[in-house]
Order: C-alpha cells, then sequence, then structure tokens
C-alpha cells in the first residue's frame, strides 16, 4: 500500500540490505496522472511483490508508472529496479529508468534517459533536479518548488547518519551540496532512510555544521596523537560507537583526512597513519 506523505508524494518503505540502524529504504511515488518511482530499492522478492502490487492497484485507476528514477547508484537505491521495469513491461509500455549520466556508468543495467540538473515536468508536478554529489558521484535530488518538498535520497537521513566513504564520495562535495540544497529552500526533505523530515533549513544548517564539528575533533585528535591511523582516531572521536559502529566511523574519519589533506592541514606519513600540518 503506498502512504500518502504529501502533494503528489506517497512512499513504500521497502526492506533492503542498507547499512544500520536503518533496516528499509523509502521508495517515492511521485505524480497524479502519471508516476515516477524513485529508488525502487529492495533486491528481495517478497518485499519487490509488495511494490509491485501497490503500483498494479494504482494502475487499475488508469495511472501508470513512465519511469524509474534513481537518486544514486548504491545498492540499497537500486536493487528491484529490472525486476519491477520487468513486471511492469507485463502489463502495458515499460517504464524508462532515468538517472543522472555519472550514476548511469555505475549501475549493472542499461539507464534509458540521463537526467541532468534542471526542471523535470513528471505527473503533473515541476520537479527540479539538483545535482548534490558528496556521497555518491551522480547523486541528484529532486525539489517541488511549489509545495517545497524535497526528495533527498541519501544526502540526509531520518534514521542513521550518512556515510562519506572516500572510494566513492567526497567531504568537500558534500558540504557544497548540502549548502546548495538549503540554497534551494526546501520545507520538508523526504530522505531514503527514515521519516520525512521538517524545519529543513534548520536540519541542513545543522548537517553542514555538525560535518565541520566532526572535522576539527579529528584534526584535535591528530593535534594530540601526533601521528595515528583512522581506526585510532575514530576511537578518540566517536568512543560511544560499538566495535561495529566504529569499523564506519573509521571510513567517516579517512573521508575526513583526505578533506583536512586537501586543505593542506594534514598529510599520510606512511603505515597508513596520518599527522596534522602546522
Amino acid at each position: 500500500m503506498i502512504e500518502p506523505v504529501g502533494p503528489g508524494v506517497g512512499r513504500i518503505a521497502l526492506r533492503t540490505p542498507t547499512l544500520p540502524p536503518a533496516t528499509h529504504t523509502n521508495t517515492w511515488i511521485l505524480g497524479h496522472d502519471a508516476l515516477t518511482v524513485v529508488d525502487p530499492a529492495s533486491p528481495w522478492p517478497d518485499e519487490q511483490a509488495r511494490l509491485i502490487a501497490a503500483l498494479r492497484a494504482r494502475a487499475r485507476d488508469g495511472v501508470r508508472v513512465e519511469r524509474l528514477f534513481l537518486t544514486h547508484h548504491h545498492d540499497d537505491h537500486v536493487g528491484g529496479v529490472v525486476a519491477l521495469a520487468d513486471a511492469l513491461a507485463e502489463d502495458g509500455p515499460r517504464p524508462v529508468i532515468a538517472a543522472h549520466r555519472i550514476t548511469a556508468e555505475r549501475v549493472p543495467f542499461t539507464v534509458d534517459v540521463e537526467v541532468a540538473p534542471g526542471p523535470c515536468d513528471w505527473g503533473g508536478i515541476t520537479w527540479h533536479a539538483l545535482f548534490t554529489p558528496g556521497h555518491a558521484p551522480g547523486h541528484l535530488v529532486l525539489h517541488d518548488r511549489a509545495s517545497g518538498q524535497m526528495i533527498a535520497g541519501d544526502m540526509v537521513a531520518g534514521v542513521g547518519t550518512i556515510l562519506i566513504d572516500p572510494a566513492d564520495g567526497d567531504l568537500g562535495q558534500y558540504l557544497a551540496s548540502l549548502e546548495l540544497m538549503r540554497r534551494a529552500g526546501p520545507t520538508a526533505l523526504m530522505p531514503a532512510h527514515g521519516p520525512v523530515l521538517t524545519n529543513a533549513d534548520a536540519l541542513l544548517s545543522m548537517y553542514i555544521a555538525h560535518r565541520h564539528a566532526r572535522t576539527e575533533q579529528v584534526r584535535a585528535a591528530l593535534d594530540r596523537a601526533g601521528a595515528a591511523d583512522p581506526a585510532e582516531i575514530a576511537a578518540i572521536v566517536y568512543p560511544e560507537l560499538p566495535p561495529a559502529g566504529q569499523r564506519i566511523a573509521a571510513i567517516q574519519v579517512r573521508s575526513i583526512l583526505a578533506y583536512l589533506r586537501g586543505h593542506g592541514l594534514a598529510h599520510p606519513v606512511g603505515g597508513g597513519q596520518w599527522a596534522a600540518d602546522a
């Protein structure tokens, strides 16, 4: 069943192999007279069947799915794309798969339509696509300026936090993307994980301030330690986390170290260790 959450926006939360504490990814259903499905996420047949059944119920009311839109390429966002497209093709025209060009290069299936930043007139709503790299290189968010709603993907989270993995992301880009989102003036952020988030300006400002505060904590830890590896720094900056959380925190620390290096504030010293620059 599709849960209505805003003007022309519904949600089905699907169980996915995402990072804890999150257990589900929100699949957003956009539009009035035709539908766009955002991030059909689950790789598991029982969850895919729930989504397919809900969309077929809408089709019986004469509303069909035109496209499947991907905010980015991560597995917990694209695991059900092909299964959904195949199922809907049994009932009528196959929906197109749409994503940013960079995302299209990273998924194991064909993207039919490359989405560039700018307006997208989909299903009776004009969504403005914003290019928001940082968590993932091809990340896009969608902003409905009329209602203030923003489909935020993995830029913010209603549960857990946003991991910036230096293998795939960039902290400097992420901060710039958060500022771009803030300047767009959304009133409600619809994240991939967790509930709808209101008071969007304050939340985005808090996200930016929090990342800068963590960056200062990592730099201070380097100053105290003289030299340390990411795991050692994570234990200083995130002492409250259990071992599994420490492993994820160490990935986050690596992204902060790369950011500090880019600003001339830290450098690697060998053996996986880093030191602060004067």
